[in-house]
C-alpha cells in the first residue's frame, strides 16, 4: 500500500474513529464511577451519561480532525508513526481545541488531555492492527 493511501486511511479513521473511542470512554467511566465508589472523583457539572457521551463525540471531532492531518503527514512520509507520536500530537490538538472551543469542566481539562492521547493510541493499534501502518 502506498504512503499516500496510508495517509488518508489514517486521516479518516482518526476523523470518525477518534470521536467514537472518546465518547465511549467518557461513558465508561461517568457510568462505572458510582458503581465503584469513585462518583466524588468526577468534576462538578458533569451531566448525565448519555449527554455527556454525546457532547464528547461532537466537541472532540475537532482535536480528531487536527491529529488526523498531522498524523497523515507523518504517515505520508514515513508510512507508519509510533504510540508516543500519536499521543503527543492528540493532546496537542486537544490543547488547540479547548483555546478556540472552551469546555465547561475547566478543572478537568489535563485529565482530558491525557484521555485524547491515550484514545490517539487506542486508534493508532486499529490502524496497526488493520495493517494500514507499515512494520
Amino acid at each position: 500500500m502506498a504512503n499516500m493511501q496510508r495517509a488518508m486511511w489514517t486521516f479518516l479513521i482518526y476523523a470518525l474513529v477518534g470521536p467514537f473511542f472518546a465518547g465511549l470512554a467518557v461513558a465508561i467511566i461517568v457510568g462505572l464511577a458510582p458503581v465503584f465508589g469513585l462518583a466524588r472523583l468526577l468534576p462538578d457539572g458533569v451531566a448525565p451519561l448519555g449527554l455527556a457521551a454525546l457532547d464528547t463525540f461532537v466537541w472532540s471531532i475537532v482535536p480528531a480532525v487536527l491529529s488526523g492531518v498531522a498524523l497523515a503527514v507523518l504517515t505520508a512520509r514515513r508510512g507508519t508513526f509510533s504510540s508516543v507520536a500519536a499521543a503527543v500530537v492528540a493532546v496537542v490538538a486537544f490543547t488547540v481545541a479547548v483555546l478556540v472551543f472552551p469546555t465547561e469542566l475547566e478543572g478537568a481539562r489535563p485529565y482530558l488531555a491525557f484521555l485524547a492521547g491515550l484514545v490517539a493510541i487506542a486508534v493508532r493499534e486499529v490502524l496497526a492492527h488493520a495493517s494500514i501502518l507499515s512494520a
